[in-house]
C-alpha cells in the first residue's frame, strides 16, 4: 500500500445497508478528515467477515461492494478500500491490520468508531485498546453513539435485512433516509409484459443484491437522465409457469418509442402494494395489474396532497 501523505480519518465496517446510523459514523469521519486538512477514508470487507469467524452462509447484501462505495464517495469519502476478508485477514492484531489497510507508518490521524466497535483477532481491539494503540501511534478515537428508531431500537443492518424481506420498504426508507432502489441494466424478456399491455423493463441486477420479498411495488425510476413514475414487480411469474426470479419495471410515463435495452435503470422502492400471486388465467393478471396501477395513483395523489411529490 502506498503511504498516504495527507493526514488520515478512517473508520471501518462492513456498512451493509449504508442506513442513517453508518451515515452518522461516515460523516463523523469526514468531519474529521477536513478538521485535519485530510482524506476521508472508509475500510470496508467482502465478503462479509461472518462467513469466515462463524462460518455463515453468504447473505445477499442490502448494498453491495460496488453500490457501498458509490454511495460512500457521494456522502464526501476520499478513499474507500474493501478489504478481501479471508483467514489471514482475521488473524491480524489491530496494529496489524491498520498497517496492512494504510502501509506502515501512515499518517493516521483519527479513527471513529461505534460503541459496538471491536477489531483484530479475538476482537481484542476495543476502545480502551484502541486508545492505547493511538496513544503511540499519534492518533485518537472518536466513539459516534448508536442512532435508534422511535422506542428505544438500535438501527441495524440485521433489522433493515428483516424489513425487505417483509416487503416493508416505507419502514425500510425511514431507516435508511432514501428509498430502496434496485439498479442494473435493461436486459431481454419475454416480451409478455407488451403482450398484455404492459410492457416492463427486466432490470439485470446485482446478482448477490438482496431482493424485497416478492411482489408489486410502486416506484420511482430513473433512466437516461429522466424520472418516471413505475410500477415494480419482485418474482417469479408463476402465473406462467415456474421460473427464476426476476425483476420487472413497468415504466408509466416512458413513451414506448425509444428502446431501452442495455440502458441503465434505477427503481426506487416506495410502497408495496400486493404480495406476488398466480392467477389462473393471463386475462385474470391484467385485471389486477389494473387494480395495481389504479392503486398506484391513489398513492401518489395522496403524495401530492401531503406535499410529498408533484
Amino acid at each position: 500500500m502506498t503511504l498516504a501523505a495527507r493526514p488520515i480519518a478512517m473508520t471501518i465496517g462492513v456498512f451493509d445497508g449504508l442506513h442513517r446510523g453508518h451515515r452518522q459514523v461516515i460523516q463523523a469521519t469526514v468531519d474529521a478528515a477536513r478538521e485535519h486538512g485530510g482524506m476521508a477514508w472508509v475500510t470496508t470487507f467482502d465478503p462479509h467477515p461472518d462467513t469466515i469467524v462463524r462460518g455463515l452462509p453468504p447473505r445477499p447484501w442490502i448494498t453491495p461492494p460496488e453500490e457501498r462505495e458509490e454511495l460512500l464517495h457521494a456522502w464526501g469519502v476520499d478513499r474507500v478500500h474493501v478489504e478481501r476478508f479471508d483467514r489471514s485477514v482475521q488473524a491480524l492484531d489491530p496494529e496489524g491490520f491498520i498497517d496492512r489497510v494504510l502501509g506502515a507508518g501512515a499518517p493516521l490521524r483519527v479513527l471513529v468508531i461505534g460503541p459496538d466497535f471491536r477489531m483484530g483477532k479475538d476482537r481484542v481491539g476495543d476502545r480502551a485498546y484502541l486508545e492505547s494503540l493511538g496513544l503511540r501511534r499519534g492518533f485518537s478515537v472518536r466513539e459516534i453513539p448508536f442512532l435508534t428508531q422511535p422506542g428505544g431500537t438500535k438501527l441495524s443492518s440485521t433489522l433493515l435485512r428483516r424489513l425487505l424481506e417483509q416487503g416493508n420498504v416505507e419502514e425500510a426508507k425511514r431507516m435508511l433516509g432514501r428509498p430502496y432502489a434496485l439498479r442494473g441494466r435493461i436486459g431481454s424478456g419475454a416480451g409478455r409484459g407488451t403482450q398484455l399491455g404492459y410492457p416492463t423493463a427486466n432490470l439485470e441486477v446485482h446478482p448477490e443484491k438482496l431482493l424485497p420479498a416478492p411482489g408489486i411495488y410502486v416506484s420511482e425510476n430513473r433512466f437516461l437522465d429522466r424520472g418516471s413514475r413505475g410500477l415494480t414487480y419482485v418474482g417469479s411469474a408463476g402465473t406462467f409457469g415456474p421460473g427464476p426470479v426476476r425483476v420487472e419495471v413497468h415504466l408509466l410515463d416512458h413513451p414506448g418509442r425509444e428502446p431501452l435495452r442495455g440502458k441503465w435503470l434505477v427503481t426506487n422502492l416506495v410502497k408495496r402494494l400486493r404480495g406476488d400471486q398466480v392467477f389462473g388465467s393471463p386475462e385474470e393478471l391484467v385485471s389486477a395489474m389494473d387494480q395495481d396501477r389504479a392503486r398506484a395513483a391513489e398513492y401518489w395523489s395522496s403524495e401530492k396532497e401531503k406535499g410529498g411529490g408533484g
